[in-house]
């Protein structure tokens, strides 16, 4: 799937609130809404592929209740683990989604309409945001790597 145009790009934190990601919003061809996840400054790798919101929410509303990020497995092409997590941390950014007042682990879908509406009025407006293209590139340690002092045995 190809964007014809992207009309948001946004930033939020992952579902552990330790590190930012960058998403777009877009159409596609049929003018359908799409996002994917952009970049992830914790490292890791994840699928920059964009996948129809109407798909992430017909998923949300199948998926056993409560929601976590596992329910979002299955729609992506692309193999990472972390890429389900990085777009429920977006649809949680969006409004999609909300943390359960009684479990703040879980979450509990909200109503779309207005969040659509504001991608809609975006779209209307006739925005298109230019990006750079994805680089291919090996995703950066989430952890400093620490230098260990030599052993006496290497000495």
């Amino acid at each position: 799937m190809k964007a014809k145009r992207i009309v948001k790009v946004g930033e939020c934190l992952n579902l552990s609130a330790k590190f930012k990601l960058v998403y777009h919003i877009g159409i596609d061809e049929q003018d359908n809404i799409i996002l994917r996840v952009y970049e992830n400054e914790g490292g890791g790798y994840f699928s920059s592929e964009w996948v129809q919101l109407q798909t992430i929410l017909d998923k949300l509303d199948s998926a056993k209740k409560p929601l976590t990020s596992f329910s979002l497995h299955g729609i992506f092409e692309g193999k990472s683990a972390n890429t389900p997590g990085f777009v429920f941390a977006v649809i949680y950014a969006e409004g999609l989604v909300e943390r359960d007042i009684e479990n703040p682990r879980v979450y509990v879908s909200c109503d779309p309409k207005p969040v659509i509406e504001s991608m809609e009025a975006l779209i209307k407006s006739g925005v298109d945001i230019k990006v750079a293209p994805l680089e291919k590139s090996k995703p950066t340690p989430s952890k400093p790597v620490k230098n260990n002092p030599p052993s006496k045995a290497s000495k």
